[in-house]
C-alpha cells in the first residue's frame, strides 16, 4: 500500500458518504473516477432530471454537495483534501480533482461525519418553535467559509414573497401533470400534500456572487454544510430550488436578503413534529454503478 495515498476501503467509505448527498427527486447526478492519485467528480448528465432541472442547476448543487460529503468522508478517516474545481475548460463535465494527504480531523468534522448518515430531506410539516439563534448562526457560520452568502429569511417583504413561491410550487407539483410523473418516475411515489411554511421553518437563503457552474458547485457545498449542521443538532431540514424558479422570487431575495448576490438554494430548517414517524433512507445506487476505475487505488 502506498502510504502517500489511502487504500481501496478508505476511498469505499468516503465515495459510500458521498453519495449519501440529496439531490433533486434522488437523481445521484454524479459519477467518480479514480485515477493515478486523485478522486475526481464528473457530472452525470443521463441523471440530470429534464422536466425539473432544465439547465442543470440542481444538478450541480447535487454534485457540489457531494464533494462536500467526501471532503468529510476522507477527513473523518484521516485524510485531507485539496479539490481543483472545474479544472479542464475543454472538459466542462470534470467538475472537480480532488487530491489527497494525511492529516487529522477536526471536531466539526468527526461531527459533520456522523451525521451523514442519518440526514433526511424532511419536507413534512414542523414544529411551531424556533430553534434558537446559537443553532442558526453555527449553520449559517459553517456554510459562509464556502464563501457563500447565507441569510435567513426574516424581512417583512422577503419572507411572505418566499413563502407565496414555496406554496405555489408545492401546489404546482400536486397539479402540474408533467411533473407529477417525472416525481413518481424518480422518487417513486407521489409528492405529500402542502405544509404550511408560514410560520413552522426558518428559511434559509444561500447566495453567491457570481451565478454562473462555480458558484452553483460552491453552493452545493455550502447547502451540505447547512443540511448537516442541522441534522448534528437534531434539527430537520430539506433543500428547496423550486422557488427560485418563478420570476419574481430571485430578485426580491438578492435585494431585500441577499445584497445583490444571486440566490441558488432555500434551505428549510426546524424542529420535526414530536409524533413524527422516523424517515427511512432513500436508496442510494450501488457504487459500481458511479464508480470507474477501482483498480487504480494504491494497494
Amino acid at each position: 500500500m502506498d502510504p502517500g495515498y489511502p487504500d481501496e476501503r478508505t476511498v469505499r467509505t468516503a465515495i459510500e458518504l458521498a453519495v449519501r448527498a440529496p439531490s433533486v427527486h434522488n437523481s445521484q447526478p454524479w459519477r467518480w473516477r479514480l485515477g493515478g492519485r486523485t478522486v475526481n467528480l464528473y457530472a452525470g448528465r443521463d441523471r440530470q432530471v429534464a422536466d425539473t432541472d432544465p439547465r442543470g442547476t440542481d444538478l450541480l448543487l447535487a454534485c457540489g454537495a457531494a464533494l462536500h460529503h467526501l471532503r468529510i468522508g476522507f477527513a473523518v478517516q484521516g485524510w485531507r483534501t485539496r479539490v481543483y474545481r472545474l479544472p479542464d475548460p475543454a472538459e466542462p463535465e470534470h467538475l472537480a480533482a480532488i487530491e489527497l494527504y494525511r492529516g487529522e480531523p477536526g471536531f466539526d468534522e468527526v461531527a459533520l461525519a456522523a451525521a451523514i448518515p442519518r440526514r433526511r430531506s424532511d419536507r413534512r410539516r414542523y414544529e411551531k418553535r424556533q430553534p434558537p439563534e446559537s443553532h442558526l448562526s453555527l449553520m449559517i457560520d459553517r456554510a459562509e467559509t464556502t464563501g457563500v452568502q447565507v441569510r435567513a429569511a426574516t424581512d417583512r417583504r422577503a419572507r411572505p414573497q418566499l413563502v407565496r413561491a414555496l406554496a405555489e410550487c408545492a401546489r404546482y407539483q400536486l397539479l402540474g401533470p408533467a411533473v407529477l410523473l417525472e416525481l413518481a418516475a424518480w422518487r417513486g411515489h407521489w409528492p405529500p400534500s402542502v405544509p404550511d411554511y408560514d410560520h413552522e421553518s426558518v428559511l434559509l437563503v444561500l447566495g453567491t456572487q457570481a451565478d454562473d457552474r462555480l458558484a452553483r458547485l460552491r453552493a452545493g457545498e455550502a447547502l451540505s454544510e447547512v443540511l448537516l449542521s442541522a441534522t448534528g443538532l437534531g434539527l430537520a431540514s430539506c433543500a428547496l430550488t423550486d422557488p427560485l424558479g418563478l420570476i419574481d422570487v430571485r430578485p426580491i431575495l438578492a435585494k431585500e436578503l441577499l445584497d445583490g448576490a444571486h440566490p441558488q438554494v432555500v434551505c428549510r430548517v426546524g424542529w420535526a413534529r414530536l409524533n413524527a414517524e422516523p424517515l427511512p433512507a432513500t436508496t442510494r445506487r450501488p457504487l459500481d454503478e458511479v464508480v470507474q476505475n477501482f483498480a487504480a487505488v494504491a494497494v
